[in-house]
């Protein structure tokens, strides 16, 4: 055998294919090598991008800083501004009932001197009350509102002797009027709600401007006629409202959390001897003769004003042997009884017993059996009836569940309509709280918007209610709402407005004329039920 050639010691095959296995080898790393360098190549132009883009934020951000720094200062500078203006334009406001704070004596008996020692004294004795409650500067202004129906307070002051003439009233409040140029005296004329209305309007205007740091409110705590109005403002930490007694505060009125104060230099902590009395007292009844019969029923004493007591609850056998006619509110008078069909001689001989009147507490008069009997005790008294049961709520629904209004009526022309429209224009821009005057109550209170304090008469009060009924519930035909004043289909039958009424393509339920067949109740819910009642009412 020949010998074979050897290369670096290896046969040239095996050589070859070690060479081969190598290269290839260097083919893979050199790829994975390019591979590598190409990955860093993309990551470094993608953050190369995501750079820019940050810097282009980031420039962005430092641009908006500045402006939103400006603009925060400019915000700081106007906050700055208007808190010294509110502060440099803050006043105190004392509203008056002039009917329930009579000034004192020693000033309505000298009218042209005294008025303007009230007005001194009424100012100089709010400021005291300021210095410690730490509102506003010494210099802050004060204004005085004073309501009263001049022509029965001068008589009734002329009445109690404390002038002498009705025209010395009307010299005392021009005088206050003309001591300050923040004071004024309002004469409201005559009527019982006239200074009472005026005052919640100016209490509500006032309470919500922020200028308005204090309001004293006086002549409101003789009766319970604002306690209604004064229990929306409780709840308050500001101690923004202070109550002015006069006479003896109602008890209800401590109750409320309100500061009460007495500026006894200032007004009358009496009430006049001609006003009316919480309580009167009538004479005990006589015994009576067992010798002369009763002719007739004993006579029964009409009181004309209310007495503040509790409520007698009348004995069941009381109740039961009482022959009850017509029912009519029984109003009382010490002075004029009425008279029983007996003779002259009988009523001589048997003087009237006492009757009882006792006030219900919600605007009814009673008579309590026990002292309201006649001669014989048996006596005919007419009594108020109760109050009927309150009727639940319902809802009707068709048979596409959509809910069923009941029919409605355009007002009659009366002059109601003109008198709605005044005072509808008087309170612009302003409008009426549909929650307030058609559901009786309304969530935001206080803080509504929209005006409660109109009244509204109740034919005034239907032409509101159908106004409401004028337009779309925002619950559309799913409405659930058993208080609901709105309308959930057109209430016009026919309706001949076309595509101007507001049912006609709606934007959730489309169009809402219902037809005679679709205004066919198919159940009916109740308040307080949890399942229906079917039903094919309409």
């Amino acid at each position: 055998m020949g010998s074979s050639v050897m290369l670096n010691g290896q046969e040239p095959s095996a050589f070859t294919a070690d060479a081969s296995t190598r290269l290839s080898h260097y083919y893979q790393v050199d790829s994975e090598r390019q591979a590598f360098i190409h990955s860093i190549l993309e990551k470094i132009e993608s953050d190369a991008k995501k750079i820019n883009e940050l810097e282009l934020d980031l420039e962005d951000q430092r641009k908006s800083r500045v402006a939103y720094q400006t603009k925060a200062m400019t915000l700081e500078s106007d906050v700055t501004r208007i808190r010294h203006q509110l502060n440099r334009d803050s006043f105190v406001v004392v509203l008056i009932d002039g009917d329930g704070a009579k000034f004192a004596d020693e000033f309505l008996r000298d009218p042209i001197a005294g008025a303007e020692r009230a007005a001194i004294r009424l100012k100089q004795a709010v400021r005291e009350n300021l210095r410690d409650t730490g509102v506003g500067s010494e210099d802050i202004p004060i204004l005085v509102r004073v309501y009263a129906n001049l022509n029965d307070l001068s008589k009734s002051l002329r009445l109690s002797r404390i002038i002498d003439y009705d025209e010395d009233m009307r010299l005392f409040a021009e005088r206050f009027c003309n001591s300050r140029a923040d004071f004024d005296f309002v004469n409201v004329g005559k009527g019982k709600e006239n200074a009472d209305s005026k005052i919640r309007r100016m209490l509500g205007h006032y309470y919500r401007n922020i200028q308005c740091k204090k309001i004293f409110l006086a002549g409101c705590c003789h009766d319970n006629g604002y306690l209604h109005d004064l229990r929306d403002y409780t709840g308050s930490s500001d101690n923004k409202i202070v109550l002015l007694e006069t006479t003896p505060a109602e008890p209800a009125f401590r109750s409320l959390g309100f500061p009460l104060l007495r500026f006894d230099d200032v007004f009358r902590s009496e009430p006049l001897g001609n006003e009316t009395k919480h309580v009167f007292s009538i004479a005990p009844p006589r015994p009576r003769s067992p010798t002369l019969p009763s002719a007739g029923p004993g006579p029964i004493a009409r009181p004309t004003q209310p007495v503040q007591k509790q409520t007698t609850i009348l004995p069941p056998e009381r109740q039961s042997s009482t022959p009850i006619p017509t029912p009519t509110p029984v109003s009382a008078s010490t002075s004029s009884p009425i008279q029983p069909s007996s003779t002259p001689e009988q009523q001589h001989a048997h003087p009237p017993r006492a009757a009882s009147v006792i006030s219900s507490g919600n605007g009814g008069t009673s008579i309590s059996y026990a002292t309201a009997g006649g001669i014989d005790d048996h006596q005919n008294v007419t009594v108020k009836a109760p109050k009927p049961k309150k009727q639940p709520k319902v809802i009707f629904y068709n048979a596409d569940n959509y809910r069923i209004d009941s029919p409605t009526q355009h007002p009659p022309r009366t002059p109601a309509q003109s008198t709605y429209q005044a005072k509808f224009q008087s309170i612009k821009p302003s409008v009426f709280c549909n929650d307030f005057y058609l559901k009786g109550r309304c969530k935001w209170g206080i803080s509504c918007d929209k005006t409660h304090d109109a009244e509204l008469t109740g034919p005034e009060l239907a032409i509101h209610r159908y106004k409401a009924r004028t337009s779309l519930c925002p619950a559309g035909p799913y409405c659930v709402d058993y208080d609901c004043y709105l309308s959930h289909h057109c209430p016009r039958m026919p309706c001949t407005r076309g595509d101007l009424c507001p049912f006609w393509d709606t934007e959730k339920w489309g169009d809402l004329h219902l037809t005679k067949d679709q205004l066919q109740a198919s159940t009916k819910w109740t308040e307080g039920n949890d399942l229906p009642e079917h039903t094919s009412t309409t």
